[in-house]
């Protein structure tokens, strides 16, 4: 099912082992694996509230009591008194076959593929429904029961089944037994999998549909063997020096930023007040520079793509698929680690702490995609209005600043931090061209220390937040949303890193330096996992998600802390050879209205993706993210639609139909969530048109000849 046809001579050893497996075979072990990823993933929370249940919840718990020890006695009176009021059942009484008086509900049955079967289970299938109604109604009531109360209901269900087996066989008692011991164990994985808490109407069709679509993208993406062997090339040749220190911003901000967050988040779980850390969400606030610096990186790539006389199709594709590789293996690795902690019923609310800690900082690179992407537009503007662009942007930003605070407008916050990444961007812009290497030295230092009173006199006469990183406790900072404060801070940060250029630039020169710098570059994720493990080792160790109480609890359990230590060095053993072994292959494409609507559609998926990781965790509830509401597998699916879209326009197989009904199949499961929102659909069902008319033409052989030569790699800063 794979797009292309590849060598497998060279690259990872994991594509290579599979290019070589049996169709089938790819397929099954694909199937089985998203499968089970997303079933153990899907597993709510459960109930966490150790206190006893009072008043009606109380009045739930002995009416299930009295559902799973029948007696003479019906269990009706036992029941809340609202109870049809809230669920809207109406119980009836029965006399079982065993002659106990039994509740149940008149609607109910079997849910099993033969129904009550022919030994009639249905009486004990009704009464199971019917305390199940009794497990929502405590829920409905905000106190869900412990996991004993299902445990109870099943196991009466498990005996009650088994003891019809004995009262009325049917001549087959072996055949009844199996089909009881069946029905049991689909049962006890349905409870497993809803970790015994209330069961709730789950949106099986779109789970269902969305598994099946990520295992079509992920076996579409699969390289297929290519017995022919293909041409050697070497690595792609420099271009010139990069510049060395707009590199090493880049890496120093965003480790910065990625370090300083968790090492905040981790402080104030262990007690440490907010009114030590704000201060220095000062110093660990480097956003700005990162930005800064990727705006160089970008400047110089599209003037690459320029002087080779490529567009906007090939510059996307080249410049975005070595940022989305990397991110999309991260993220299907964090999605299967927490599994074994499942396993070990590790409670959720911990695993799901952290996975919400680790996604946080991917919110740096959603962003950065809408930067890349919007670089050609800020780049003509960079050329015919040099100096209205920045101001004109600053100027923007401050007003939706004003009405954000004047009229709670929301969604201006959102709007605030797309402009200001344009805006640190466009002075990258300035730094590429060397336009900001030019300004005095003074007037920099100046700059850079003005920022100080007028930062103070924000905060104390305007009203704006002090902390300048989102701070556990202190609601609102001056990142979220962007404040006029942060573009403060981020022209200081600005001069001060070009007056620092001479005395790193020269530190950077040593070769030792460099190769760190160099290894950084060219393995984020692996470096990004060693510091995951180590901090995975502190939160554990002080027991620090839940503050210093939790420190008990950790000594007295620690296999979870083992485990995901245990587990993440190996991942980054792999992700190190993964990031190492990645090749580059050159653009294969020439430009086309097809390969621009690929890439343009590629990033703006992958970018929803990564930012609706941000919002909701890697295993966490579905949440909102700015109009559109998102869970973890739409989520999955938009990084996967955006990645593979991306590598058929690097390709050149985006000429294709395949990949355009494949696209318009992958918009599908957002539209049967129970309640798709409006922007939902206009999304999806717009794609969903737009990849069908993609899909209509068809290629005449010159234009696939034409498609298939070769084209120089770029090399990327």
């Amino acid at each position: 099912m794979g797009d292309e046809s590849v060598n497998t001579a060279g690259g990872w050893p994991g594509l290579r082992l599979l290019a070589r497996l049996p169709a089938w075979f790819r397929f099954t072990v694909v199937t089985v694996a998203v499968f089970v990823c997303g079933v153990i993933a899907s597993r709510p929370a459960g109930a966490t509230d150790p206190a006893p249940p009072t008043g009606d919840v109380a009045a739930a718990a002995r009416a299930v009591n009295a559902m799973t020890g029948p007696s003479e006695v019906s269990p009706l009176v036992e029941f809340p008194a609202d109870f049809t009021e809230v669920v809207h059942r109406v119980p009836r009484v029965v006399t079982a076959p065993d002659g106990t008086t039994r509740a149940i509900d008149p609607n109910g049955g079997c849910s099993g593929p033969a129904g009550d079967t022919e030994w009639d289970f249905g009486v004990g299938c009704r009464a199971h429904d019917l305390g199940y109604d009794l497990l929502r109604y405590a829920e409905a009531k905000g106190r869900p029961l412990d996991r004993q109360a299902r445990q109870a209901l099943d196991d009466r269900l498990s005996h009650d089944m088994h003891a019809q087996c004995d009262l009325n066989p049917r001549g087959n008692a072996g055949r009844c037994h199996a089909t009881a011991q069946l029905y049991t164990a689909g049962m006890d994985f349905n409870s497993w999998r809803q970790r015994w808490g209330p069961p709730g109407h789950e949106p099986v069709l779109a789970w269902g549909f969305g598994s099946a679509v990520v295992v079509f993208l992920l076996i579409a993406r699969l390289p297929r063997p290519d017995r022919r062997p293909g041409p050697t090339t070497g690595p792609p040749q420099r271009r010139g020096q990069p510049d060395r220190y707009a590199t090493f911003l880049r890496l120093a901000a965003l480790g910065l930023v990625v370090i300083g967050q968790s090492v905040l988040t981790v402080l104030h779980w262990a007690g440490l007040s907010a009114n030590w850390l704000w201060l220095l969400t000062w110093f660990l606030q480097a956003t700005p520079v990162f930005y800064f610096a990727g705006g160089h990186a970008n400047l110089v790539s599209w003037r690459a793509v320029e002087a080779e006389h490529g567009g906007y199709g090939r510059y996307l594709a080249a410049r975005t698929s070595w940022l989305l590789r990397p991110v999309l293996a991260f993220v299907l690795a964090w999605l299967v680690l927490p599994l074994p902690l499942e396993l070990l019923d590790v409670d959720k609310s911990r695993v799901e702490l952290f996975g919400r800690l680790i996604a946080q900082p991917l919110w740096f690179l959603g962003l950065y995609l809408v930067a890349v992407a919007a670089t050609p537009l800020m780049a003509r503007l960079h050329r015919t209005a040099r100096l209205v662009t920045p101001v004109g942007l600053v100027a923007l930003m401050i007003l939706v600043d004003a009405l954000r605070i004047g009229f709670a407008w929301r969604t201006g916050g959102y709007l605030n931090l797309l402009l200001g990444v344009l805006l640190l961007q466009q002075i990258g812009f300035h730094y590429a061209d060397g336009s900001l290497l030019r300004l005095p030295r003074r007037a920099l230092a100046a700059l850079a220390a003005a920022a100080v009173p007028v930062l103070l006199a924000l905060i104390t006469f305007g009203g704006y937040p002090r902390t300048m990183m989102p701070l556990p406790g202190e609601g609102t900072s001056n990142l979220s949303p962007p404040t006029a404060c942060l573009l403060v801070l981020g022209l200081a940060q600005v001069c001060l890193v070009l007056l620092l250029r001479p005395r790193v630039t020269a530190w950077l020169e040593g070769h030792r330096t460099w190769r760190v710098v160099e290894f950084a570059r060219t393995a984020p994720m692996t470096v990004y996992l060693g510091y995951l493990t180590a901090l995975a080792a502190v939160v554990g160790l002080f027991g620090v998600l839940d503050g210093p109480a939790a420190f008990g609890w950790v000594v007295s359990r620690p296999r979870w802390l083992a485990v995901l230590v245990l587990l993440l060095l190996p991942v980054l053993l792999l992700f190190h050879r993964f990031e190492r072994a990645a090749a580059h292959p050159p653009c294969r494409t020439r430009e086309t209205h097809r390969t621009r609507l690929a890439v343009t559609l590629g990033v703006g998926y992958g970018a929803l993706g990564v930012l609706g990781f941000v919002v909701t965790g890697f295993a966490g509830e579905a949440a909102t993210l700015v109009l559109f509401r998102v869970d973890p597998l739409q989520n999955l699916i938009h990084l996967l639609l955006g990645w593979y879209l991306l590598h058929t326009a690097h390709t050149g197989t985006c000429h294709a139909r395949r990949p355009w009904l494949l696209t318009a199949l992958a918009c599908v499961p957002p539209l049967l969530v129970l309640a798709p929102g409006g922007a939902e659909i206009a999304l999806h069902g717009a794609t969903i048109a737009i990849a069908l008319l993609a899909a209509v033409p068809k290629q005449d052989q010159a234009h696939r000849e034409e498609q298939r030569q070769p084209r120089e790699a770029l090399q990327h800063p």
